[in-house]
């Protein structure tokens, strides 16, 4: 039996920088040839000096602000799609200034038994630490005890490579999904030393798949280490 399972999947590109949201309308992109013709009628699409907001085809979601850039799917098809139109929307705005490139990925999990559930938060996060904190603790009964536990945690790791930036793992529990459920978000981030997007893009083109990849390892290893296979 699995000790645990992916509920969803979500991969995203984020840009930090000076962007210009009016230019991010849909016919920009089909005009520019980034993305096929669509009926792009969406009442949720948003086209304003200071954000812009599109849903592309293929569950591929846009949003801009003056300062950020990104996209995002959670179709698993569409992974490296991603990749292809921030190279060609930013190989067109060659002039936009980027700062920093986040690639992340997100896992919603599911653990299959409180057993295992607590045996996760416990290595993950010590609770005796906590309890010696707030002496309180031992005072309370047995059910309110209960509520101390893991919620949100947070690892910086070195980069693999020789990019300025770091990898940050972190797991976030969402009791609003569902019962022992959590989400394990990979930030891999990088800073772009001469604020180019040229630069930027030739990262995004050589680290892309990399990234997926060290995202679902890091994820995967952490959980089976804890609890078991899934």
């Amino acid at each position: 039996m699995k000790t645990w399972e992916i509920l969803s999947e979500e991969a995203s590109i984020v840009l930090v920088g000076n962007m210009n949201p009016k230019i991010f309308h849909p016919e920009w992109f089909i005009r520019k040839g980034i993305v096929a013709e669509w009926d792009y009628k969406n009442e949720q699409d948003i086209n304003l000096p200071d954000m812009a907001q599109i849903a592309l085809p293929g569950d591929r979601n846009v949003t801009v602000f003056l300062n950020k850039f990104s996209i995002l799917t959670s179709r698993a098809s569409e992974y490296l799609t991603l990749k292809d139109l921030v190279v060609s929307t930013f190989t067109l705005l060659c002039e936009t200034p980027v700062l920093q490139l986040g690639m992340n990925f997100t896992s919603v999990v599911q653990i299959n038994n409180l057993e295992n559930w607590i045996k996760l938060g416990s290595n993950l996060a010590p609770q005796s630490y906590w309890q010696d904190s707030a002496s309180y603790i031992n005072d309370l009964d047995e059910v309110k005890k209960k509520e101390l536990g893991l919620w949100h945690i947070a690892m910086n790791m070195p980069r693999p490579d020789t990019q300025t930036g770091f990898i940050r793992p972190e797991i976030i529990v969402l009791p609003h999904v569902g019962p022992r459920v959590l989400a394990f978000t990979i930030n891999n981030h990088i800073e772009i030393k001469d604020f180019s997007a040229l630069t930027m893009t030739s990262i995004l083109e050589e680290s892309w798949d990399n990234s997926l990849t060290l995202a679902k390892e890091i994820t995967s290893n952490i959980m089976n280490s804890q609890i078991g296979a899934g």
